[in-house]
């Protein structure tokens, strides 16, 4: 004997029809990401020209909790506040290193071969390696930004190597996370200035000068 399969309810077909149009209003009304730079692009005319200074800048550490796209601010209260709807165009130590490449060419006609190594030679532009840690990496909206990074450099083949440590602390000019986000710039943007200076330094030091670190401590 054969049985036919029970109607379904309309109040359960109307119910399961209603939940899909809330699903599709809530992905059409979803808010959009804001993508950051930590390394704005420099204004004016293309670098172009010949390196003074070849780098073999060494891949930047970060935190881990920090090495990733979304902001990580910090709250009044010290909590971390990961902001799935603000991000940077790349992780932190991707963005950093772009920062650092720039300052570098723009400061000292320096360019990074750690992609494109290059052999000494005794005539050659003069090669240094140079390797960034991100200490500390922190914003709170409507209060103030920290970068504070140490770094590692010496002359290549078998230079003496020098570290130092700066920090930065701005304001940040309001309670929102483009605020934080341009502050984070900002600090990002005077430790590259910092390192480049720093390695100028050291390329213009005699050997067994004084630390190129700014103060003069290593």
């Amino acid at each position: 004997m054969s049985t036919n399969p029970a109607p379904f309810p309309r109040s359960l077909s109307a119910l399961v029809g209603l939940t899909g149009l809330v699903l599709l209003a809530g992905c059409g009304g979803s808010t959009p990401i804001r993508y950051h730079a930590l390394a704005p692009q420099p204004a004016g005319a293309p670098a172009t020209g010949a390196a003074r200074v070849l780098v073999e800048v060494l891949p930047v550490t970060v935190p881990e909790r920090l090495n990733r796209t979304q902001l990580v601010l910090t709250d009044a209260g010290g909590r971390l506040d990961v902001r799935d709807d603000d991000r940077w165009a790349a992780p932190v130590a991707d963005e950093m290193r772009l920062a650092l490449a720039n300052a570098l060419w723009q400061r000292l006609r320096a360019t990074d071969i750690y992609q494109a190594p290059v052999a000494p030679a005794p005539n050659g532009p003069p090669q240094y390696r140079l390797a960034l840690r991100i200490e500390r990496f922190d914003a709170t909206p409507g209060g103030t930004a920290v970068v504070d990074g140490s770094w590692t450099m010496r002359r290549l083949p078998q230079g003496a190597a020098s570290t130092c440590r700066a920090g930065f602390s701005l304001p940040v000019a309001a309670a929102s996370p483009d605020a934080a986000a341009a502050a984070l710039s900002n600090g990002a943007a005077q430790l590259a200035a910092a390192v480049a200076d720093s390695l100028g330094r050291l390329d213009a030091a005699a050997p067994g000068a004084t630390s190129p670190c700014a103060g003069g401590a290593n």
